[in-house]
């Protein structure tokens, strides 16, 4: 996710493409169709950006795309792999391949960095947020159990046979419980991982800031701003904390223990004592006197 951003800030800074900061909205997925470990991201991005040096919106230089196809893969390649190699160098990677080995194995292969043509259809906007931003590995639809083979039956579709134009036919995996199990447990992210991320002019310590400055023939149709906006709080529920001085999303979660003792140290608990002993008229009077 990271090098997705850093790819199009990159890009989008360059006078010849834009020259001016974009903003996006990054969605991490790990999975394909069939289930299979596929790690990608899904990214919605401004078409233009906010040109700090002259205080205007500029758009890009092409109609139909930030920059260069090529450009846009290359650029995304190099980058991931300088991360790569850092990760590697730090210790937080352990794999059964060195980074050298990784980085061989993919020297002559292009990366595939897929691109669509800007719109302001909210129809468009609608189906790709809620398809993508809250999407689980595999829906119940899609799952069948096999009462006779005890297998589970994943259908999915089968784009290694689909012909241009029509969508991609039908076809099935047939997976053990445990291995299904197993399988789809990969694509569970790990706690308080947020799947949903936004950078440059889309980040919540931003937005508020170059909202303004939207030119009016953006801005012209407001119903479609409102309709994205109103879509992606729904779709994420809830935004994510920040903090109310500085508007940062950047925090640490720390897990604070019980104190078994503060309560000891705080308020003042009257010892116990043995209960007194009292003979049988003692404690007939006592209860006549509370009844009078």
């Amino acid at each position: 996710m990271r090098s997705s951003w850093q790819t199009i800030k990159e890009l989008s800074e360059k006078e010849e493409n834009i020259g001016a900061l974009p903003g996006i909205i990054s969605v991490l997925h790990t999975f394909g169709s069939d289930m299979k470990y596929h790690v990608h991201t899904h990214n919605l991005v401004t078409f233009g950006g906010y040109d700090k040096r002259t205080e205007k919106w500029k758009s890009p230089k092409r109609k139909d795309k930030i920059a260069r196809y090529r450009k846009m893969s290359s650029r995304y390649k190099e980058i991931f792999l300088e991360g790569l190699e850092e990760l590697y160098k730090a210790g937080l990677i352990i794999y059964d391949e060195s980074y050298d080995q990784i980085k061989e194995g993919v020297a002559d292969k292009r990366w595939v960095v897929h691109n669509t043509k800007p719109t302001l259809d909210t129809r468009i906007l609608e189906e790709y947020l809620s398809r993508y931003i809250n999407r689980i590995a595999i829906s119940n639809s899609k799952v069948e159990w096999l009462e006779e083979q005890q297998k589970v039956k994943l259908i999915h579709n089968d784009y290694e046979n689909q012909k241009e134009g029509e969508a991609a036919p039908k076809t099935h995996r047939k997976f053990d419980p445990l291995m299904f199990i197993h399988q789809f447990m990969e694509h569970v992210l790990p706690k308080y991982f947020q799947k949903t991320r936004r950078y440059g002019i889309q980040s919540n310590a931003s937005k508020k800031k170059y909202r303004k400055l939207i030119p009016e023939e953006l801005t012209k149709e407001g119903a479609v701003i409102r309709t994205v906006m109103q879509i992606v709080t729904k779709l994420l529920a809830e935004n994510p904390y920040q903090c109310e001085q500085c508007e940062s999303e950047e925090y640490e979660i720390v897990m604070v223990l019980p104190d078994k003792e503060w309560i000891h140290r705080y308020i003042k608990v009257p010892g116990r004592s043995p209960p007194q002993k009292r003979t049988f008229e003692e404690i007939i009077r006592h209860q006549r006197g509370i009844a009078v």
